[in-house]
């Protein structure tokens, strides 16, 4: 848009960023996110297990020896089963000790043994260990995966609810942790199998099911092919997950990037909306961060290109007064996490520049109403 006479162009305040650079950014998010999120499924596990310990006299915390002694005990098939059951505790201690594991030669044989075997108690120690194995590094999660990688995908047709929810979860975190072990598992048609399961599993692997398939669908994206994406965005809708857990409307926001679900997800920006007055109505929006992102990507993705009766969910829901809608925006606009406010900049951008000049109208009358527009503007300018 040209100017003149010092006019300034409304427009390019809302330029978006080049589009790689975009990509970049969210994929660098995502990862730092993920990275984050094992943390602290770690730390969380690690505390619930807490509780057992006393049973274990003299075992806290477990040291790399111990890890040594056990694991050569695991090899021989002369571990007790008290042993067995706390190994997966001092695993998922420490790093050093995922680590001291692997240390010892053929270390995952025993595993590898008892997850194939016929023994449901091994087999669900054997998960339990390379689950938290799983937790480790980049080198730990390769090895793990090229030893053990065929036996979970055979346990992911398994009636053992128990062994099937810690294998699920197993697959989730190798595939956060390794972009091998993501090929392998691609390779043998793992997400077709996960697929299935979120059609029909029992409620209690679900969320081990939406954790696997976050993950898989953040690492693997472009290697998904687009009937495999539609088929992930029709389930979780029909299963109405959106809100129960944060990686269930995760996993939607990151299907919104892919053209073919974005029809589909226009069956829930009612909700999504409706999330977003909800929550600001209540709270001020911290403890919903996570969430909260999600939805306005969702709405980033979704409305860029679409109708005006869509976008109208937004903008114009009889639900909501003008004031309630400049109010939403602008306590987005101001939430004190950064990243909330550039999503929310995204957002506003994409609508600004949409190909219907109404809709791009709509959002130019209402800037004036957006008091924490500049000051977004000037918070994200200054982090660069």
């Amino acid at each position: 848009m040209q100017t003149t006479d010092g006019e300034r162009d409304e427009g390019a305040e809302f330029r978006l960023n080049d589009t790689n650079d975009r990509v970049e950014t969210v994929r660098t998010e995502l990862r730092e996110a993920a990275l984050m999120k094992r943390k602290e499924n770690r730390v969380s596990a690690w505390n619930k297990s807490r509780t057992n310990l006393g049973e274990c006299p003299g075992v806290e915390p477990f040291s790399s020896e111990y890890i040594d002694e056990k694991v050569k005990l695991l090899k021989r098939k002369r571990i007790s089963l008290v042993d067995y059951r706390y190994l997966p505790n001092a695993l998922i201690q420490s790093e050093e000790n995922i680590n001291a594991f692997l240390k010892v030669d053929q270390s995952l044989s025993g595993l590898v043994r008892d997850l194939s075997g016929n023994d449901p108690t091994l087999q669900l120690y054997a998960a339990n260990c390379c689950c938290n194995i799983a937790l480790g590094n980049t080198k730990a999660c390769t090895a793990l995966g090229k030893a053990v990688i065929p036996y979970l995908v055979v346990k992911l047709e398994s009636l053992n609810y128990a062994l099937l929810d810690i294998c699920i979860w197993t697959i989730g975190n190798l595939v956060a942790g390794s972009d091998k072990a993501f090929s392998i598992l691609h390779a043998q048609h793992c997400l077709k199998y996960i697929i299935l399961l979120l059609h029909n599993c029992n409620d209690s692997v679900l969320p081990s099911v939406i954790y696997s398939l976050l993950h898989y669908v953040h690492v693997g994206f472009h290697k998904i092919s687009e009937s495999e994406k539609l088929e992930l965005v029709q389930v979780i809708i029909k299963r109405n997950l959106l809100y129960e857990n944060p990686n269930y409307i995760w996993l939607l926001a990151l299907l919104s990037s892919s053209l073919i679900c974005v029809e589909h997800l226009h069956a829930i920006l009612p909700q999504v909306v409706d999330y977003l007055y909800s929550t600001f109505s209540n709270s001020d929006g911290m403890a919903q961060a996570s969430e909260i992102t999600a939805s306005i990507r969702i709405l980033a993705n979704t409305l860029h290109d679409s109708c005006e009766d869509k976008i109208d969910i937004l903008l114009r829901n009889p639900k909501y007064s003008n004031e309630d809608l400049h109010l939403l925006l602008n306590k987005l606009l101001s939430h004190p996490y950064m990243h909330i406010r550039r999503e929310t900049l995204w957002l506003i951008g994409n609508l600004y520049n949409h190909r219907l000049s109404s809709i791009s109208q709509n959002i130019k009358d209402l800037i004036p109403f957006l008091s924490a527009l500049n000051q977004a503007f000037s918070s994200i300018e200054n982090s660069v």
